[in-house]
């Protein structure tokens, strides 16, 4: 019996990781389509361009950084110093 509840407590512990992970893909994806609507606007607020930023930095990655993301990142910067102009 110790066995079961054993594997049922990892199954648990497996089952909250792929959850996880799949809440992270999303969130991804939200910045990542915020990212892309900001550079396409005219002329965005540079408040929602620093919010996108922050969270581009934080879904970027801190050890294996996502190029995507990371040209994002440039590309929205450049577009803040012309919005601030």
């Amino acid at each position: 019996m110790e066995y079961f509840y054993f594997f049922l407590f990892i199954a648990f512990l497996v089952g909250v990781l792929i959850l996880l992970t799949q809440m992270e893909r999303r969130a991804k994806n939200r910045y990542r389509k915020a990212a892309y609507a900001m550079l396409e606007q005219p002329d965005p607020s540079s408040k929602d361009i620093k919010a996108v930023l922050k969270s581009l930095r934080l879904y970027g990655g801190r050890w294996r950084k996502d190029k995507e993301f990371m040209q994002l990142i440039a590309r929205l910067e450049e577009r803040l110093k012309t919005v601030r102009e």
